[in-house]
């Protein structure tokens, strides 16, 4: 059973929602609170921790994708997104986000169904992926090795570490770029892998970017400073990491 929450401005929808949940989906999802706006929203999935949003666009006030980014800069987008909306030029834009699905209204209640069940499946997988990687730290640390497990779409992916050049944030996901030019997309996002990584070679310096200063070739100063690294990509250093860059060179 996975728990989540409902972000609608309309009671009725509000109801409906809840309705639909309890009669066809009450043996995948718990709803354990509702929003009707983007402040309540990120205080209601701050204190409930939910695995799951059924996520409105258009709100009286803000819209969803104004609350995703709050989240996605606090780094506390954690959790698996339903849109449901009556607007459907959104969709490109929700899917950004790694939303699992974009359901209109009126909601099809086989369309909910089959949605909330890739949510629970998709949860499932990254709790296992947890718990395999929780072991793989551990036997890192023990036998002092440099790969690091990469938990991917279907599985793990092990790597040595000082294969990757620099990671970039992608919604709840991240984007690792290695030495050869390859890329791996990850279900773990930039915060888990701050503390997976080794100290001393990996430093955050935006909250889109941690780099592998094995790689780092120059930093350009200035009021928009950046580094250019070996692969000849550029990373911009933001204002609020710049002095814990600066210490770290």
């Amino acid at each position: 059973m996975i728990t989540a929450i409902h972000v609608e401005d309309e009671p009725r929808n509000i109801d409906l929602l809840e309705n639909l949940v309890k009669i066809h989906c009450s043996d995948m999802v718990s709803l354990v609170g509702n929003a009707r706006n983007n402040r309540d929203a990120l205080t209601l999935i701050r204190n409930k921790k939910p695995q799951l949003v059924y996520l409105d666009i258009e709100l009286n006030q803000g819209n969803a994708f104004e609350l995703l980014e709050d989240l996605h800069n606090a780094n506390e987008l954690d959790f698996q997104v339903i849109f449901i909306t009556a607007f459907n030029e959104y969709a490109v834009k929700a899917f950004r986000f790694n939303a699992i699905d974009y359901l209109l209204k009126p909601i099809s209640i086989d369309e909910l169904k089959e949605a909330t069940l890739r949510a629970c499946h998709k949860i499932n997988q990254l709790a296992g992926n947890e718990n395999i990687l929780v072991a793989l730290n551990q036997l890192k640390v023990n036998l002092n090795t440099t790969k690091i497990g990469i938990p991917v779409a279907d599985g793990v992916l092990f790597i040595k570490t000082d294969e990757i050049v620099r990671m970039e944030a992608s919604g709840s996901y991240a984007i690792l770029y290695l030495a050869d030019g390859k890329k791996i997309t990850s279900t773990k996002n930039l915060k888990d892998f701050e503390s997976m990584l080794p100290e001393g070679m990996f430093i955050r310096v935006h909250h889109s970017w941690i780099i592998n200063m094995k790689y780092l070739r120059k930093y350009y100063r200035g009021k928009s400073s950046y580094m250019e690294m070996e692969d000849g990509s550029t990373v911009a250093v933001s204002t609020r990491k710049k002095g814990k860059f600066l210490d770290f060179l």
